[in-house]
């Protein structure tokens, strides 16, 4: 999504502007980041503060007369977790003496733009109790729903404990829904719980039942965690849990194809549709 502003030189003292930015990629979630500008001696200084419990990339097109942009324009900004009045670039006035002022667009999303790798050989744990075993009722690149789409599904009943796949920390969770359908219109009610990894992945367990996330944004979350419990709600036909692992960039996600540990834990393999998995670890 993109958002625009118009400032002028008419303004004299220092203002802030908060926007509530939308995500059109995780979900249409509200991001917590505040943007803001200070008026200087030479021109203006762009601040930013992030709330949220991750790196936030923010792509900047800036309209301006009469003000240079330090650094260049269109350049994408990564704003710290948890950081306040970052300092992301300043306009500073070409010609005294002439009017001066600025316009922009913004781009953004979860996650750090300029990490483009991260940790392939990472071996993951099933995301269910130890002695319990389920089907992945959907695998990588389904026919149903998962066209050019890396995620899973584990066919399990309403209320199955979820556990978490591997530590980070929770920055999103959505379980006040109860709605659900076979089809896309239902993508709305999903309700979710997405855990941000120290390599910049992200994990999303999806179509958990009403109230039945058990842990919060902003809680550190041990691989092996229960986080939650099981449901059929959203865009789903059947109880299920979807499992993606993916980046996230500024327009789209990387869903990711990830190994994990199966049986006594001493084999790891890609989930393959149709095949039950047993956790005995």
């Amino acid at each position: 999504m993109k958002l625009s502003k118009l400032f002028t030189s008419m303004n004299t003292f220092k203002k802030c502007i908060l926007l509530i930015l939308l995500s059109t990629t995780i979900s249409k979630a509200e991001i917590n980041i505040k943007i803001y500008y200070e008026q200087s001696e030479n021109g203006y200084y762009i601040y930013a503060d992030n709330q949220e419990f991750c790196p936030v990339s923010i792509k900047i097109n800036f309209t301006t007369t009469n003000l240079n942009i330090n650094g260049g324009n269109n350049k994408v900004y990564v704003v710290n977790s948890q950081t306040k009045k970052q300092l992301l670039t300043s306009l500073s006035v070409t010609e005294h003496g002439k009017p001066y002022k600025f316009s922009y667009q913004t781009t953004f999303n979860y996650g750090d733009y300029y990490n483009t790798t991260y940790d392939e050989n990472f071996i993951y744990d099933l995301p269910f109790k130890k002695s319990e075993k389920f089907s992945v009722l959907q695998g990588y690149n389904g026919t149903f729903s998962h066209q050019n789409e890396n995620s899973l599904d584990f066919s399990m009943p309403i209320g199955t404990e979820l556990f978490a796949i591997r530590e980070g920390i929770v920055i999103k969770v959505i379980d006040n829904n109860n709605r659900n359908c076979a089809t896309k219109d239902c993508a709305k009610y999903n309700n979710t719980i997405i855990i941000y990894h120290s390599d910049g992945t992200f994990a999303e367990y999806t179509h958990l039942k009403q109230k039945g996330a058990i842990v919060k944004v902003g809680d550190q979350i041990t691989k092996g965690q229960i986080i939650g419990y099981s449901g059929n709600v959203g865009w789903s036909s059947v109880a299920h849990l979807h499992l993606v692992i993916f980046k996230q960039g500024l327009e789209n996600r990387e869903t990711l194809k990830t190994k994990f540990k199966i049986e006594n834990g001493d084999k790891n393999e890609f989930l393959i549709e149709k095949k039950e998995y047993s956790k005995i670890y």
